[in-house]
């Protein structure tokens, strides 16, 4: 699951994505993945705009929250 702060981080939608999984039969684990920017510099090479501009990397505290919910 991509952490992104403000977009997928939400406690009602991880709870929600814990509900979920836990009806896969299929899933073994569920890796967190939290969200930087470092492939900025891609995007504004192409000429194109960064749909994330603003939006911070996920920091150490998310990841850890998002697990917690996650129950990894």
């Amino acid at each position: 699951h991509v952490l992104v702060p403000e977009r997928s981080d939400y406690d009602e939608d991880l709870i929600e994505l814990d509900h979920f999984i836990s009806t896969l039969s299929n899933v073994y684990r569920v890796e967190i993945l939290p969200y930087h920017d470092l492939g900025r510099f891609k995007w504004e090479e192409l000429g194109l705009k960064y749909e994330l501009d603003g939006v911070s990397p996920a920091t150490p505290e998310d990841v850890a929250r998002a697990k917690k919910i996650l129950e990894l």
